[in-house]
């Protein structure tokens, strides 16, 4: 089997509709003897920090000596970063047999859900004790939502993904919710826009953790990153995990694409909503610079006029098109000051890169997916 080819092959099944719904990937897990049963789940969503949340979690359980499964997505550039293992990504040589495992149960399965089974069945042959599960979109009728989590954690929730989850934070926090079982306990943070659509869900006999802000050193940047580091933190409370060992854990946790240094004066961040490009541009504004280059490009599905108007004031603004069939063109970007367009990415990086002095700092955001075709370049 010809691993890419396969992979290649799942790629292709993103372009049918999207389906939310549990009862397909309920269907495969049975076939293959319910091997999710057999795992213990720390279930992550929310709208914005849900993969540095679950890298925090990770990082942290896997220095205080447990082994750890860590499902995410979107990926920056390859599949096998879905699924990691001690932050180790699934080879090739794993991912053949799973695959064909899945497609054996003749269950018809979306992208994502062959990705969940998938994981599943990556998990228990590794023997993890402890995975840490973050949700494709919303949760409660999201494919990872298959599982009895024994803890839920729900990170900041906001607008987005409002053509799907709904249009409002009451409709969106409700289908977040959806990840709190009977028996989870259930952590958040203080100011979550949320929390008070969490609170009445755990009123079914859920016990509530409210997390404030980590004060410590952590490996991420950004103050909002703290609030995400706080969740992490009582997570591991939970679980046992000593104080000394939380505290190295939160300092060292790394996350690609998350306000990351790819070069020297090149920040980039996978912010692809308004709250996240909110939360990005203090931080960005603090830098010292001479001149701000921005990189921009986004989905055409996002909320990209809200998300225009947070973003730093920029003296030289690039509009690119990440590769994605939902991007938007950059000329249709409603910018109101001067722009240049380069429609490939990998043209607006090395553009950005020609014109920068001394002293200038390059800022891409916009999109995983822009966040990606970069990291796909530099690996090259």
């Amino acid at each position: 089997m010809n691993v890419q080819q396969e992979i290649e092959k799942l790629f292709e099944l993103k372009e049918h509709k999207m389906k939310l719904g549990l009862q397909p990937t309920f269907d495969a897990l049975a076939k293959l003897g319910n091997p999710h049963k057999k795992l213990r789940f720390i279930h992550v969503t929310g709208t914005n920090g849900k993969g540095s949340t679950a890298a925090f979690i990770a990082d942290t359980l896997q220095l205080a000596g447990y082994k750890v499964g860590l499902f995410t997505s979107p990926h920056l550039v390859k599949f096998n970063e879905r699924m990691q293992v001690n932050r180790q990504h699934i080879t090739d040589e794993e991912l053949a047999p799973l695959i064909k495992q899945t497609r054996d149960t003749g269950v018809q399965l979306t992208f994502f859900e062959y990705a969940t089974v998938m994981g599943v069945l990556h998990f228990l042959n590794k023997k993890v004790d402890y995975v840490v599960w973050e949700v494709g979109l919303g949760g409660m009728l999201d494919s990872t939502n298959v599982v009895d989590a024994e803890i839920a954690v729900l990170t900041n929730i906001g607008l987005d993904h409002t053509h799907i989850l709904g249009d409002t934070v009451e409709k969106i926090a409700r289908d977040k919710c959806g990840i709190i079982k009977k028996k989870s306990k259930v952590v958040t943070c203080a100011d979550n826009a949320g929390l008070q659509w969490i609170k009445e869900k755990c009123k079914q006999g859920n016990e509530l953790f409210i997390a404030p802000p980590y004060e410590g050193r952590i490996g991420l940047l950004g103050e909002f990153q703290r609030k995400n580091a706080g969740i992490a933190k009582k997570v591991c409370e939970l679980l046992g995990v000593k104080k000394e060992i939380i505290e190295k854990g939160l300092a060292t946790t790394k996350w690609p694409g998350r306000l990351e240094w790819i070069e020297k004066n090149i920040l980039m961040d996978c912010g692809h909503n308004p709250a996240a490009i909110q939360a990005t541009t203090p931080f960005v504004n603090s830098l010292p610079k001479k001149r701000l280059i921005l990189v921009f490009g986004v989905l055409k599905d996002k909320d990209y006029k809200s998300m225009v108007d947070s973003l730093p004031k920029a003296d030289i603004i690039i509009l690119t098109k990440p590769k994605s069939e939902r991007a938007i063109s950059p000329a249709e970007l409603p910018f109101k000051q001067e722009v240049i367009i380069k429609e490939e990415p990998k043209e607006a990086y090395e553009y950005a890169k020609s014109i920068a002095r001394e002293g200038d700092l390059i800022f891409i955001v916009g999109s995983c997916y822009l966040a990606g075709n970069i990291k796909e370049i530099l690996v090259r």
